[in-house]
Formats: C-alpha cells, structure tokens, sequence
C-alpha cells in the first residue's frame, strides 16, 4: 500500500464520526450473530432502513444469501425494522481506490488488511468501540485481531483469516518428502518433467520469500496516523540469503521447472504451486482425488534451512460512518450487518462453501474445519507467516524488478548484494 498523507478535513470529520458512532454502548456480545436487540438503543421504530453492501462480484450471491439470513436474524431478535439493502461490486483490494466519494459510498464493505491506513484517512472506516469491540477482542484469532489493528486502534470485523498462500500439490506424482522442501520439490520436477508454479514476480508472493530469513520492513505512524518512518534489512545477510533463495528457483538448472504461473494457469505441465487459499476449490476440481496441500517448503542457503516466508491476512467488515453521519438508525445497523457478515454463522458457511478458514475462535474449533487438511495446513504454516497489515507501497512492485532481473540474467550470484540494496532503498523510499 503507497503512503498515504492524511487530509485535514475528511481525517477530522473521519475522527469525529467514528467518535459519535462509537458514544453508546449499541453491540450485545451474548447474540454473536450481531448487535442489539435493540437497534438505536431506544424504543423501537419499526422504520426502514437503507444500507449499501460492498463486496466482491464473484461472492455477490452467497453475499446476497447472507443478507437474507441477517435478515430473519434480526427478526429472531425482535427487531421492527425493515431493511432494504443493496449490493454493489468492490474487491477487497480495490474498494480503497474504486470508491472516490465516501459521502456516496457503502455503508458497509469487504477489505483487504493492506487497506486500513489509506480507508482511515479518508475518514472511511469507523473505530470498533464497548460491546463491538469487545465482542472481535474476545471472539478472533491472532491473525484476525492484528489485521485489524491499526495504529494500536481496532477498526474492522475479520471474516477470514486465510489471506495466504501454501503448496497445492498432485499427491501421484510428488511424495510428502518431495514437498517438504524447494530442492526436493525441484528435483522431482526435473526427474518427472513438470513445473513448479510460484509467482515470484508478483509482490504478495515475492516479497513473502524475501522474509525467508528475518529479514523485514517496519513501519511506524505519528499521532494522526501519517506514516513516521519506513526502516528494512533487505540489503542484510538475512536478506541477501532470501534473494539467493529466489535465485535458486529460477535459475534452476533444468529448464522450466520453475513457472511464474499459478497452478491453474493452463500452460505447461504444472503439477505443484504456491497458490491462494481462494483457489482451493478450483485446486480440488482440477486434481480430484489427487489433491494435496502442505505448509511452504524449506530452502537452504548457505547452509541455513528455513520455511519460505509467506504473507498472511484477514478479510474484513468496515463501517462508513461518513454515509451515515446524520442517520442514527442507519449507523447501528451498518455496525450490527458488518458484525453479523463477520460473526460465526456466516463464518461457518464460507467454510462450507468455499473452503475459507475461519478468524472466529468458535468456528475454528469445529471438527469439520479442525480435520480439514487446509486447516491443518494454514495452522501449520502460521507460525512463521508475517501478518499483512501495512505495507509499504514499493513492495508490491521491487520483487518483479529483482526477480525479473534474475530470470533475464543482469541479476547474477556476482552482483545480487547490488541488488538486494537496490531493493532495499526502494522499500524504504515508498
């Protein structure tokens, strides 16, 4: 995500807002379902009340299920009011730039983590504050509550905490010992003339393989929430040891062993890539009963074994308090929606559906998601996953220089440190 300076203004009117919608105490954490029984947190007014949902196209009709289901939830609660709730199409990578007048704008929207500090300053998203707040804090898992986290101020409801990626791989063809490591799974690819997609070129991956040794950005905020200072290691030992890592893939003595394609990508003979967790029921269709995960594979270089390093990141329910600034009614039930999108139920069927691991601690601990090899995977590979919050705008762009310079041969072992500067002044710079 680029940096991105506050403007006075919408930042005030943001602040003011979400100070006002967060005065009462309208959440009641024993309907985990989302909100009080009492929408206003007065007598009942039985009016109707308009909301806009954004989310993405391709989830427009499950979405459109859920919305119902909040629906009846609210019944079920005694609730008098009428909603009328329209859908419109955002991705959660790109409800930040597409939406350019929040006045207009959702009431409530999916996003991605990398999203917050650039929604926060325009004044978009409303801080999660009493039962709200306490509700995501006693209810969601690490991942969930760092992601979103902002500035030390929680401001979203997670939904998901699988923004990863891991291995997906044909079970006939590559061993669980094939897959534990990149030099096993090279080697079977050479011996058995498949590939091995991993787009490195492409910063969510790329740059997840540039942690493989502890090397990392930092990123800290003034007061207002503008960006104080960007400090990396890239250029380090740890560094340079990842960028060796990423050389040894692609230039890889056999040719085409390594693609910089996702496993779905309809050229060549894949048989094994880092790929999405969004995928994985596309994966399952295409290798049936062949289908296999695993945790990212280990690396060594120069005598040093890690797991490659991986981005990791929750989905999430924001508020517009700007849509609604003047509309009380219209506010609670923006927040008891968002919760409610969030909440378990809703949790549970995305997991039914789509295979998307669950942030809510209760859905997590069901048997069906806690046998499920995906879980077990996403678990597995937390422990070393780095949690996708902010994140300085020049790492979505530096691993495609190096890895491009790499695959066309001006990047060399010779002058790879020269590179590793290059990429580390470049992240520091955003």
């Amino acid at each position: 995500m680029k940096k991105t300076k506050l403007f006075g203004v919408i930042a005030v009117l943001g602040i003011s807002l979400a100070g006002l919608v967060a005065c009462g105490d309208r959440g009641n954490t024993d309907n985990p379902g989302g909100g009080t029984d009492n929408p206003g947190g007065e007598t009942p007014t039985g009016k109707t009340i308009n909301l806009v949902l954004s989310g993405p196209a391709d989830k427009a009709e499950f979405d459109a299920e859920l919305i119902e289901d909040f629906k009846e939830y609210r019944k079920s609660l005694g609730d008098p009011n009428t909603y009328v709730i329209e859908q419109v199409a955002h991705g959660e990578d790109k409800v930040d730039s597409e939406i350019t007048d929040w006045a207009t704008g959702p009431d409530v929207y999916a996003f991605g983590a990398d999203k917050t500090q650039n929604l926060v300053a325009k004044g978009a998203l409303a801080e999660l504050r009493s039962t709200y707040k306490t509700y995501v804090e006693e209810n969601t898992n690490q991942v969930g509550l760092d992601s979103a986290t902002f500035n030390d101020t929680l401001y979203a409801f997670p939904y998901t905490a699988d923004n990863t990626y891991y291995l997906m791989y044909d079970k006939s063809v590559f061993t669980e010992e094939d897959v534990a490591s990149v030099e096993g799974i090279l080697a079977k690819c050479a011996e058995t003339g498949t590939s091995f997609a991993y787009k490195l070129q492409e910063g969510f991956y790329g740059q997840g393989a540039m942690f493989t040794f502890g090397a990392d950005y930092n990123v800290t905020f003034t007061e207002d929430n503008q960006v104080d200072e960007i400090t990396a290691d890239f250029n380090s030992e740890k560094g340079l040891k990842a960028a060796k890592a990423i050389y040894n893939i692609v230039q890889h003595q056999a040719d085409g062993t390594w693609v910089d394609e996702y496993i779905l990508a309809g050229t060549g003979n894949t048989k094994i890539a880092v790929n999405g967790t969004w995928d994985i029921s596309a994966a399952k269709e295409q290798l049936g009963e062949n289908y296999a995960c695993a945790p990212m594979p280990t690396v060594t270089v120069d005598g040093e074994t890690a797991h490659l390093g991986c981005f990791n990141g929750a989905k999430l329910y924001g508020v517009n308090p700007i849509r609604s600034a003047n509309d009380q009614d219209r506010m609670t039930a923006a927040f008891n929606l968002a919760q409610y999108l969030a909440g378990p139920e809703a949790q549970e069927k995305r997991f039914d559906e789509y295979f998307i691991c669950p942030s809510n601690t209760e859905v997590a601990e069901l048997d069906k998601v806690k046998n499920d090899p995906n879980f077990q995977t996403l678990m597995e590979q937390s422990e070393w996953c780095h949690v996708q919050t902010v994140v300085p705008g020049a790492v979505w762009n530096a691993p495609s220089v190096l890895v491009k310079g790499i695959k066309e041969g001006t990047v060399t072992l010779d002058n790879l440190q020269e590179a590793v500067d290059v990429y580390n002044e470049t992240v520091i710079n955003s």
